[in-house]
């Protein structure tokens, strides 16, 4: 399964926060119809409602959902904020397989990954993992600081935040890197295609 929120703050459009995201896995969802993919495991893909109010959206379906119908779902993907304008490239360390799979795909490309630990827990996934549902995603960064050493690994600016639009009205169609958006889709998919064989 896969899911992005819809929703942004009041403050902003929120076309990073989580444009991104939703896009992504649009597009995702599309090629899986194009390519007439039949995958050996279902596929699921979800657009949230209400994470910026508390994950209401997400922690609704799950909470919905009987034990026989959580055990159904083998792992959850999140997609919250991959196309940010001074883009880092953290993968989730919460499943060893998602993490792996993730990794692996950055590893072809040649882009270093590090691990997400600045939302952790901030996003649709938690209610996934709270019941014990496989989580992973991808992040590009928020209102933390990029140090010279990120800098350095993946390009941009250090010292400033990877997105200084966050939560903030200029989180506009000019607040996307092309580039971190286009990798961040394709490790997505990759991560759908390779996950659902």
């Amino acid at each position: 399964m896969s899911g992005s929120h819809l929703d942004s703050v009041k403050a902003g459009p929120g076309i990073n926060d989580n444009g991104s995201g939703s896009a992504a896995i649009l597009e995702i969802a599309l090629a899986v119809s194009r390519a007439q993919y039949q995958p050996t495991k279902h596929l699921r893909f979800a657009w949230w409602g209400a994470e910026e109010m508390g994950m209401i959206g997400s922690k609704n379906y799950v909470n919905s959902l009987s034990s026989a119908n959580r055990s159904r779902i083998k792992g959850y993907l999140n997609f919250d904020m991959i196309g940010s304008p001074n883009p880092g490239y953290f993968v989730y360390d919460d499943d060893p397989t998602i993490e792996r799979t993730f990794k692996d795909y950055y590893a072809t490309i040649g882009v270093p990954t590090e691990i997400e630990t600045e939302g952790d827990g901030r996003s649709d996934h938690a209610p996934f993992d709270n019941v014990g549902i496989p989580v992973g995603g991808l992040f590009s960064g928020a209102d933390y600081t990029k140090t010279a050493a990120q800098a350095a690994k993946w390009g941009g600016t250090s010292g400033q935040r990877f997105d200084r639009c966050y939560h903030s009205a200029c989180d506009t169609a000019a607040n996307i890197n092309d580039t971190a958006l286009d990798r961040n889709s394709d490790a997505a998919a990759y991560a759908v295609w390779k996950l659902s064989e």
